[in-house]
Formats: structure tokens, C-alpha cells, sequence
């Protein structure tokens, strides 16, 4: 393979490398470059996206180029079909979001910041993306955590975006060191095993991938089944699933188009690309991992559902609807553990569909909180469809997809899982087989009604706010990436059968009877009807829950943030660290003590070597004086 290649590989992640610190030091005088540059970089990597997968598809061959690091842990690229298909959805959907923040961002002082560490957020996703090794990825997995905690928090000077950039960075780090205590237990079985695995560089991705079955049978599939439920712990915090997501709603605090990459492009796709990029292993491990990958996914798909029906903050709403959605994709890499490789497959394709229609859908709010002076509130907007006519209609758009309306390119990738799902309860042939088509298939009908809640609120009826009544479209040009983001939206599903084949050319459609097939298109119709029977009127302002003790819980996300802000953080890991706090103050103290005393001793006996010969006499008789009187009183004597 010539050396080119190898170049476009690495030139993926160096050229928003590059970008980040060229559009931070020229937009320090030149503010109004520093998203040209950012973009032009970010285009720059989707060139070389776009070369490699060339040369891939004409080779046949990943691209893998390493070179050695510390120890026997090897350094370098590894870009497979999995890993360009990856690169390529990035790199375009973080361009698309960096041309629109250019208008978005246009009156804030420091967009050169801005810019700089959005493109390093990029950066940090392209390089957990084609490394080679475990290490690797989770320094880049690292980086893209440490800039989601600073875009998060760009608006520093909000109380609330501080807050919720120290959340995400909190919660992350829990998933991110059970994710490293599965490297370390990985790395030590197969250090044991060296000599008959024949491993150069234990944690390299190709290694690991290409020998998942020689390396359960040396360490056991148990061993291997732990080290894969570790990996989940860490993708479930960085792909915000249950118990773990409780970061991603508060990170809404951040500017709109950060929310848009974090939730199409960059850090909560990185934990289902983790799993998927390791599949063999959890394949190859006991079957609770991929069970647990199932059961988590679908489980979370409908817990985010309920939480999103009850959200009026229009960004939360998308956010809940991303936890849900991402479950749908760590669902369908689950159920591979039944009908097979091709479940990584549909989980991908959700990904890369879901990529198009949530930016979209964030990037076009995006535009109407401008428009609305960043009024989020859904009960305050009203009517919007008039007086928006263009973004609102790229709004449906995105809704529609995200619905799995029929035709949309989310109609092809996640209604293909919920038919899978049902397939794997055939052959699983028991209740725990059956709950994830349950979740799913009813988590599609939440889909339906938080997301039509949303839209009938925001476009119908009239205004009911002074911004709302005169909200105007932005100018066609900062719409233009958008339009690309509602073509991918519409249009994706028709390379349905090509993207399956290119992951995996024996994939297999799951085939159902037409009454199981079409439930979630029947569950869809009764969530559009009952939606715009309630929300397309006026009819919702007579509905009051307040007093429902359901309606309570879930306004409350079912305390789950009580219990980990007032009870675990204030009640156990406050005192513990207050304990440990104080121990460590009176061990210091006491040292500090010792060292005092000793110098103190050590001053008193210089004084005595004065050189006064009749001093050193009285100390050594009354030295034997002493050793006498203890002889004596022992009994030696």
C-alpha cells in the first residue's frame, strides 16, 4: 500500500488539529476567520475521509499504520469499513454545524475560542475514530470529554453552564475509569497469556478484533465478559445511557450548535462506536455482555422517552430524545448476540441516520431561539410555522425522520431494529428475549408523542409570547448547510442495503409477519392523532397533571438526580472525602509534628557540643549512670 494512503489516514485527524490552533491564534486579531479556518479544516478532513474510503473500497484492505510506543503498546491508524464510515458521518455533520455557527456565533467576542475548541472537540473524535490501540482511543476518548467539558461551559459566566460542564465532566469520568479498569484487566490477562497468543501489542484494535476467539478460550469468556461489561460502563456514560445520562440534559446550557455536535457528531456517539469497534470481543465473551449491551439499550430507549413527554425546555426535549435514540442503537448491537453480526449493521446505519436528523434538528432550533432572543420554553412559542415558514419546515423535516416516518431515512434504520429486536425474541424464545422489542416498539410510540408534543407547541396555533409574535427566518445563506442535513434526512434510507453490505456483506433483513412489521407505523398514526388532537389545538391548556403523583415522578426523572446529587454526592461521597480530608490534614499535622520535635531535639543537642570538656564528661557519667540503673533493675547486675 503506498505511503499516500497512510497520509490521507493521518491527515483525518491532523487537519482539524491543525485548525484548532491556526483559527484560535488568527482569530485572536481576526475574530471574524476564526470559523473559516475551523470549517476549512474540518472540510479538509472530509476530503481525506473521502480519499481513504477510495482506496479502501478499490484495496479491499484496511489502512493500518503503527509504529511502536512505550513498553509493547504500538501507536498509529487503524481504518477499517466500520471506522470510514465513522470519519466520513463526522467529518461532514461537524462541517455542516461549524457553517452554521459561523452565523450563529457571529456577535460573540470570543468565537476565535469558540472555534479553536470546537475543532479540537473534532479532532479528538476523528482520533478516537482511527487509532489503532485501546490507549490511544482512550486518550482521544479523554480529549473529547475535556472539550465537551469546555463547550459546555463556554458561557462560563451562566451559573447554570458551569454547573453543567462540571456534571458532564463528573459523570463521564465515572463510565471513562471502569472503562480503563476493563483495559487493565484486559491488558493483564493477555500479558499472562503472551506466549500462547503471540500478542505483540495487547490492547492494538486489529489484534483484538481479528483474535477474539483465541483470546476467550486463553483468558475465558467469563474474564472477557467482564472486561466487555466494563467497556459498556464506560460507553453508557459517554453515550449518556441509563444510569449515566443525567449529564446530558443539563449540558443543554451550552451554545445550540455545541449541543448539536455533542449530540450528532461527536461525544455521544463515541460510546456506541466503542462497542462496535470492539465487537468481536463482546461476541466472543459470555452472553451477558451482549445481553447487557440489549437490555440496556432498549431499557434506556423507553426510560428517555417517558422523561421527554414531560420536558418544555425545546432543547431538553431533543436531548432526552437523544438518549432514547442512542439506546436504540446500543439495542440493535445487543441483539447481534443472537441474530449475529448483522445487528452492528443496523446499529451503525440509526447512527449515521440519526446523526443527520438530530443536527438538523438542534441546528434549526438553533435558529429559532436567535430569532427568539434564546426563549426556550415550548408553551411560550406558538405559531411559529407562519412566521418562521422555512426554518420551522426544516423542523418537521427533522421530526419526521426522527419519528421513523415512512420514507424518511429513519423509517429505514430504526424501524429495521424493532423488526430485529422481534426476530431476537423468536429465537431467544423466552420473556427476558421479549423485552426489548416491548421497550423499543413502545419506546417508538413515546418517540412519536414528545416529538409531535414539541412540534404542534412550537408551529401551531397562535403566538403566545411578544417574541414568538415577531419571530422572523434567518437569510437563506446560513440555512444552506441545513439543507444538506434535511436532504440526509429524507433521502438516506435508499443506500439502506449498500451501507448494510459495506459493514457487513452477509447481512440479513429481518423478515416478520406484516402484523408485527407495521405495529410501529400503527403505534406512530395514534401518536400523531392524539398529539395534534391535544397540542395542535388548544385543547392541552385544559390538561393539569400537577397533582398526579405519576406525573410528579417523572417530572422529578424519577429522582434519579436526587439520589446521585443529595443522597450519593452529599451523604456518602461528601463525608467519605470530608473523613479522608481530615485524616490526611492530622497525618500531615502529626508528620509535621515529628519533624519539628526532631529539629527541636537536634538544636538542644548541638548546644551541647560547646567544647567544654568538663560537660562531656557529666553526660557520659550520667549516660552510664542510667545504663547501671537499668542493668540493676533487670536484674542483669
Amino acid at each position: 500500500m503506498s505511503a499516500t494512503i497512510y497520509w490521507y489516514g493521518w491527515l483525518i485527524v491532523i487537519s482539524p488539529l491543525v485548525g484548532f490552533l491556526a483559527s484560535y491564534i488568527a482569530g485572536r486579531k481576526y475574530r471574524i476567520t476564526a470559523g473559516i479556518i475551523a470549517s476549512t479544516a474540518i472540510g479538509l478532513s472530509l476530503v481525506f475521509s473521502i480519499l481513504t474510503l477510495l482506496k479502501i473500497n478499490s484495496s479491499g484492505q484496511p489502512i493500518y499504520n503503527h509504529f511502536k510506543w512505550f513498553f509493547n503498546i504500538d501507536a498509529g491508524i487503524y481504518i477499517d469499513h466500520l471506522a470510514i464510515i465513522m470519519a466520513l458521518m463526522v467529518s461532514f455533520v461537524s462541517l455542516m454545524i461549524h457553517l452554521f455557527a459561523i452565523y450563529y456565533m457571529k456577535d460573540d467576542p470570543n468565537k476565535h475560542t469558540y472555534f479553536a475548541e470546537t475543532s479540537l472537540f473534532t479532532a479528538g473524535m476523528l482520533g478516537l475514530i482511527v487509532a489503532s490501540n485501546l490507549v490511544l482511543f482512550f486518550l482521544f476518548w479523554e480529549l473529547v470529554g475535556l472539550c465537551s467539558y469546555l463547550l459546555i461551559g463556554f458561557w462560563f459566566f451562566k451559573p447554570n453552564a458551569t454547573a453543567a460542564a462540571k456534571k458532564a465532566f463528573i459523570v463521564t469520568r465515572v463510565g471513562d475509569l471502569l472503562f480503563l479498569v476493563g483495559m487493565a484487566i484486559l491488558y493483564a490477562s493477555l500479558s499472562a497469556h503472551i506466549s500462547v497468543l503471540g500478542a505483540n501489542s495487547p490492547l492494538s484494535i486489529p489484534y483484538l478484533i481479528t483474535n477474539a476467539k483465541a483470546i476467550a478460550t486463553a483468558i475465558g469468556p467469563t474474564t472477557l465478559g467482564i472486561v466487555s461489561v466494563l467497556f459498556l460502563a464506560g460507553a453508557a456514560g459517554k453515550s449518556a445511557q441509563f444510569p449515566l445520562h443525567v449529564w446530558i440534559p443539563d449540558a443543554m446550557e451550552g451554545p445550540t450548535t455545541v449541543s448539536a455536535l455533542i449530540h450528532a457528531a461527536t461525544m455521544v456517539t463515541a460510546g456506541v462506536y466503542l462497542v462496535a469497534r470492539v465487537f468481536p470481543i463482546f461476541y466472543a465473551s459470555s452472553s451477558f455482555a451482549l445481553y447487557s449491551v440489549a437490555i440496556l439499550g432498549s431499557f434506556t430507549a423507553i426510560y428517555a422517552g417517558i422523561l421527554g413527554l414531560v420536558m418544555n425546555d425545546i432543547k431538553r426535549v431533543l436531548a432526552y430524545s437523544t438518549i432514547s435514540q442512542i439506546g436504540y442503537m446500543m439495542a440493535a448491537i445487543g441483539l447481534a448476540g443472537i441474530i449475529g453480526y448483522s445487528g452492528v449493521a443496523y446499529g451503525i446505519f440509526q447512527l449515521v441516520t440519526h446523526a443527520f436528523f438530530k443536527a438538523l434538528l438542534f441546528v434549526s432550533t438553533g435558529a429559532i431561539l436567535i430569532a427568539l432572543l434564546e426563549l426556550r420554553d415550548i408553551k411560550k412559542m406558538g405559531g411559529l410555522w407562519k412566521r418562521m415558514p422555512m426554518t420551522v419546515t426544516l423542523l418537521l423535516i427533522g421530526a419526521a425522520a426522527l419519528i421513523a416516518f415512512p420514507g424518511t431515512s429513519g423509517y429505514f434504520s430504526k424501524d429495521t431494529i424493532i423488526s430485529a429486536s422481534y426476530v431476537y425474541y423468536l429465537h431467544g424464545g423466552n420473556i427476558a428475549s421479549m423485552l426489548p422489542w416491548l421497550f423499543l416498539l413502545l419506546g417508538s410510540l413515546l418517540t412519536t408523542l414528545y416529538t409531535f408534543r414539541m412540534f404542534f407547541l412550537v408551529a401551531m396555533g397562535k403566538p403566545r409570547s411578544d417574541l414568538a409574535e415577531h419571530a422572523k427566518d434567518p437569510k437563506l445563506l446560513p440555512l444552506i448547510p441545513l439543507f444538506f442535513l434535511a436532504a440526509g434526512a429524507l433521502f438516506l434510507g435508499i443506500v439502506q442495503p449498500q451501507f448494510y453490505g459495506f459493514l457487513y456483506p452477509s447481512y440479513i433483513m429481518p423478515s416478520l409477519p406484516y402484523y408485527i412489521q407495521y405495529l410501529p407505523e400503527v403505534l406512530m398514526v395514534i401518536g400523531l392523532v392524539v398529539t395534534y388532537f391535544l397540542y395542535g389545538t388548544d385543547r392541552w391548556k385544559k390538561l393539569h397533571f400537577d397533582n398526579s403523583p405519576w406525573y410528579k415522578v417523572v417530572r422529578n426523572k424519577f429522582y434519579l438526580d436526587t439520589l446521585f446529587t443529595n443522597i450519593i454526592a452529599e451523604r456518602v461521597i461528601a463525608p467519605v472525602s470530608a473523613g479522608f480530608g481530615a485524616f490526611e490534614s492530622a497525618y500531615n499535622k502529626a508528620i509535621d509534628s515529628i519533624g519539628t520535635g526532631t529539629i527541636g531535639l537536634g538544636s538542644r543537642m548541638r548546644k551541647l557540643q560547646n567544647g567544654i570538656v568538663e560537660n562531656y564528661f557529666v553526660i557520659i557519667l550520667i549516660g552510664m549512670s542510667i545504663i547501671l540503673l537499668i542493668m540493676i533493675l533487670e536484674g542483669v547486675l
